[in-house]
């Protein structure tokens, strides 16, 4: 089966492409109170960098369904912005609000590979040309899409936004070609992030906002200023700081030939609800 339609399948499931906004809904509390993993995940090939976390266990099946009904219901009320207003555009691909971050809808958006519009469907369409993108106005959908209008690439199946670091290839969305995907380790990687990097963020399963991580795509780097702009969906569901460039920008060390980025703005040194980034992942011919 390939790539689309299995995280199609995936989706429908499990809110596969749940990101942020998935894991701020209430789980039980035996879910939610899961230590956070202290071992290291297995050695993955094209890996720069080194002290990759582990992948915390899945949420109980129970857990997963009552998280998903909840956040069908949170779709239509207390909205930050009105749910499909455009946030901003970067490269041609445009960033919508997905109401508040707890919303998850029944909808998945698909692209037409002729003509690179994207439309929405409840079920896998029957025209062969529309390839899966994700579940609509989700972080894993706006990463997949830029990739697809960009590059012309795609990802394959993830339970959670933070599970796209420890994928080892990606596919040609026109000749379904199989390639290898690398990733550079936040705080050890020699590789600095670069334009059309997506970057990840870890899960904390005792933090439920940041229980399934967070996607963005990285679409400009400024290494003299240490700055890195972002683009994304679900992160604040707030219209972007420079709506036809960017969502935000963070800040970018270097220390001893090691790069680390933090979820900071280039104006603060505090960040009270960000989250911890792991890494970032690209096609390993960008290495």
């Amino acid at each position: 089966m390939s790539f689309a339609l299995r995280a199609f399948a995936f989706s429908a499931v499990l809110l596969a492409s749940g990101c942020a906004s998935v894991g701020e809904i209430s789980t039980p509390k035996t879910a939610a109170s899961a230590a956070y993993p202290a071992a290291l995940a297995a050695a993955l090939p094209n890996t720069d960098g080194y002290g990759l976390s582990a992948k915390p266990a899945p949420l109980p099946a129970d857990a997963q369904k009552q998280a998903y009904q909840q956040a069908q219901q949170s779709c239509s009320s207390h909205c930050v912005t009105p749910a499909g207003k455009l946030l901003g555009v970067a490269d041609g691909v445009q960033a919508y609000s997905n109401c508040q971050s707890t919303c998850a809808r029944s909808e998945f958006s698909f692209m037409d590979l002729r003509t690179k519009a994207v439309s929405l469907h409840e079920k896998p369409p029957a025209d062969p040309q529309l390839h899966y993108v994700g579940l609509t106005y989700q972080c894993v959908e706006y990463a997949r899409r830029w990739w697809m209008t960009n590059q012309g690439i795609t990802f394959g199946d993830v339970d959670s936004a933070f599970d796209i670091l420890y994928l080892t290839e990606g596919e040609n969305i026109h000749t379904k070609a199989k390639f290898p995907l690398a990733r550079s380790i936040n705080g050890t990687a020699h590789r600095p992030p670069k334009r059309g990097d997506l970057l990840i963020y870890y899960p904390n399963p005792t933090d439920p906002k940041w229980r399934h991580g967070h996607v963005a795509v990285v679409v400009n780097v400024d290494q003299q200023r240490g700055l890195v702009a972002v683009a994304e969906q679900n992160y604040n569901n707030q219209p972007w700081e420079n709506p036809s460039h960017y969502a935000r920008q963070i800040r970018l060390f270097e220390v001893g030939g090691r790069y680390r980025l933090v979820d900071v703005a280039a104006n603060s040194v505090k960040n009270s609800t960000g989250g911890l980034i792991s890494g970032w992942i690209y096609p390993a011919s960008a290495q």
